[in-house]
C-alpha cells in the first residue's frame, strides 16, 4: 500500500474522530431551538469562549443549566468575576449553580494568583493562548483546550 492509499484509508477515521459527540449535537440543537441570539449559538458551535453577556442571553432564552455547564466545562474557560459581575448575573436570572461554577474556574483550572492585583477590577472577555494568561483591552479571562 502506497502512502496516498494509506492517507485515503485513514483520513475518514481522523475526521470522524474530530466530529461532535451525540451529546454536543443535542445540546447545540437545544440552544438553537431556544431562540437565543444566533451570535451566541455560533460562538458555541465554533467552541469560542462565552462572555457574561452570552451567559445572560442563554439564561434569558431558558437554556437548561446542564447544557450551559457542559459547554463551559468542555471549553475550560476561566472567569474572574467581580462583585458587580456576580450581581449582574443574578439580576439577569442566571442560576446560582452556573455562577458558582464560574467563580470556581480559577481553582479548577489552576489559575491561582491570577489576575494580578492590578487587574482585579478588569472584568471579563475572551482571550485564548498558551498556558499563561493573555491580556488585552478591557477584558480578561483565559481559555485553552
Amino acid at each position: 500500500m502506497n502512502r496516498f492509499q494509506w492517507v485515503l484509508l485513514v483520513l475518514p477515521l481522523l475526521l470522524s474522530a474530530c466530529g461532535l459527540s451525540d451529546q454536543q449535537k443535542a445540546d447545540y440543537t437545544t440552544v438553537q431551538s431556544s431562540g437565543v441570539d444566533s451570535a451566541v449559538y455560533d460562538k458555541m458551535v465554533h467552541g469560542d469562549a462565552l462572555g457574561l453577556h452570552d451567559i445572560k442571553a442563554l439564561s434569558r432564552a431558558h437554556v437548561r443549566d446542564d447544557v450551559v455547564l457542559r459547554y463551559l466545562r468542555d471549553q475550560r474557560i476561566i472567569y474572574f468575576l467581580s462583585a458587580k459581575d456576580i450581581t449582574g448575573l443574578q439580576k439577569a436570572g442566571v442560576s446560582q449553580s452556573i455562577i458558582d461554577y464560574m467563580m470556581q474556574t480559577p481553582q479548577l483550572y489552576g489559575a491561582y494568583g491570577y489576575p494580578p492585583p492590578i487587574a482585579l477590577g478588569v472584568g471579563y472577555g475572551p482571550f485564548w493562548g498558551g498556558p499563561y494568561p493573555c491580556w488585552g483591552g478591557p477584558f480578561y479571562y483565559h481559555h485553552w483546550h
